[in-house]
């Protein structure tokens, strides 16, 4: 009987030493940030920089954290900026880009956590985890819609302050 009661005590122990062994002891430590979507185009080449003002698209961060490895959604946990925010800008907290209407090209928008540990486990005063995505907004090329209505919109576009 005693045996049989060692043996479940072994195993029980075994088994609580093996469910704790994916996570080493160590704390959950963010590796990485992929935002979603990767890449994002306003307007087109026949529609002026200035029709695109407004458009906003919704991004997610996904934080990938070691210790256990797990992928879990950081949207409001880190600080988004724009490189370029004449052309589109965002909301530092919330990750909602919106396209300015005042310039085209390409910007980076970048989420990042401060972090109080470096990657080795050392402690530091501000170890930096960022991720990027591309937003970009299409250049007018000057070439007018087409239809009926085609030189009355350009005439009003023009006329427009």
């Amino acid at each position: 009987m005693r045996r049989s009661l060692y043996r479940i005590f072994g195993i029980a122990f075994a088994f609580c030493c093996l469910i704790g062994l994916p996570s080493c002891g160590h704390e959950q430590q963010l590796v990485s940030i992929a935002i979603q979507p990767t890449t994002e185009t306003f307007g087109d080449a026949k529609t002026p920089v200035i029709d695109n003002r407004g458009d906003s698209v919704q991004l997610k961060a996904l934080g990938s954290y070691i210790h256990p490895p797990v992928t879990k959604d950081i949207t409001n946990q880190v600080v988004w900026t724009s490189n370029t925010p004449e052309m589109v800008t965002v909301d530092p907290k919330s990750g909602l880009i919106t396209a300015t209407g005042d310039a085209c090209g390409g910007t980076i928008i970048s989420a990042t956590v401060t972090t109080n540990e470096s990657a080795g486990g050392i402690p530091s005063s501000g170890a930096l985890v960022t991720g990027t995505m591309t937003a970009n907004v299409v250049c007018f090329t000057g070439s007018v819609r087409q239809g009926p209505n085609a030189a009355a919109d350009l005439r009003a576009q023009l006329v427009e302050p």
